[in-house]
């Protein structure tokens, strides 16, 4: 394999999450001698930069999303590239879309969070999260399931590999917070205000506001009144501040599985349908409080929610352990090599 092509996209209503992940699956192509190249048809320009600095070439579509167009326009970058294989994550690439691709004799890799169709036509399918399901994809060639593939960044990698796992005990202390790329529903001032109900709070609260957040003045304005919180503009490196926290609040996306391998104990509140089931498998394990959905958080229940895990050290430890079991962060390698060996 030569090139690939990363078929994804961002927006205020849809998140980042999309893109980053391609991203990371990207860098460890690269790693490989394969060029990748993201194509995407909406993206905000802050992740567009945040795409090409990180050495990845990006072609913008103007087409619709999903039509026939779209797959026509992906295949003309495919054949300009010189791609064997295309790479579709998001919900809008349905079964006619992936047979227009297949049918130009283009290999054809799927990325699903949630069996959303009922039939799907790939050659290789990925689904990171936990609760994924041979069953639930009658027809794909090879399958690549659960948070073995789960797909982390170079730094998250390097990062894992020089240090040891551990949540401290106790009550604690330093508190993230950061729904992603994205909070079309506004989940983070809502997280602050019930901070605020706190008699004892965390001594620090770090608030990153993502790219495509359109409510930054109102996190701004909770924030305010919730003693040592800071807000942050999105870092490039989520590392130092999975190292930092003793607990986060996060939303049920791809931010679990870096949390996880860094044995964060985490809250989790549900910004897409797509998190539901992520979420619930994750409670189940033990690895997450669900929090629930973003549009039905209120500030008493929140409250009472952080205070226990706040409080109770024990908890957050048997919480960090079960992610740090799932996510050994080679998940992008593997993915990568299946891809490559699959050329």
């Amino acid at each position: 394999m030569n090139a690939i092509v990363l078929r994804a996209d961002a927006s205020a209503s849809q998140g980042t999450g999309h893109v980053m992940r391609c991203l990371a699956l990207a860098l460890a192509l690269r790693e490989r001698g394969v060029t990748p190249v993201m194509a995407s048809a909406e993206c905000p320009e802050a992740l567009v930069e945040r795409v090409l600095s990180a050495g990845v070439k990006v072609a913008r579509l103007g087409e619709e999303v999903g039509t026939a167009e779209d797959a026509a326009a992906t295949l003309r970058i495919a054949g300009e590239e010189g791609a064997e294989w295309v790479l579709t994550d998001g919900y809008r690439f349905g079964l006619d879309y992936q047979r227009a691709l297949r049918g130009a004799g283009v290999k054809l890799a799927l990325i699903d969070d949630f069996a959303h169709l009922e039939r799907y036509a790939a050659d290789l399918l990925l689904n990171q999260n936990s609760h994924a399901r041979e069953e639930d994809y009658p027809g794909v060639e090879r399958l690549l399931l659960g948070p073995r593939y789960a797909l982390l960044r170079p730094e998250f990698v390097r990062a894992l590999g020089e240090r040891t796992v551990e949540v401290r005990g106790g009550r604690a202390d330093r508190l993230l917070v950061t729904m992603g790329g994205s909070d079309p529903g506004n989940a983070t001032t809502r997280i602050i205000e019930a901070l605020c109900e706190l008699r004892d709070g965390p001594s620090e609260t770090r608030v990153i506001v993502g790219a495509a957040n359109p409510h930054r003045s109102a996190v701004d304005a909770a924030a305010s009144r919730l003693a040592g919180c800071r807000v942050l503009d999105p870092v490039s490196d989520m590392v130092p501040m999975l190292e930092w926290a003793d607990l986060a609040v996060c939303a049920g996306g791809s931010t679990l599985w870096e949390m996880g391998a860094f044995g964060v104990p985490v809250a989790c509140v549900i910004l897409a349908e797509n998190q539901a089931p992520i979420v619930a498998d994750l409670e189940r394990r033990g690895m997450v409080c669900n929090l629930g959905w973003d549009r039905d958080l209120e500030a008493a229940s929140c409250s009472a929610a952080l205070e226990a895990l706040l409080e109770d050290g024990d908890l957050r430890g048997r919480m960090g352990a079960v992610g740090s079991r799932l996510v050994d962060g080679a998940g992008a390698g593997r993915v990568a090599a299946a891809l490559v060996e699959g050329s």
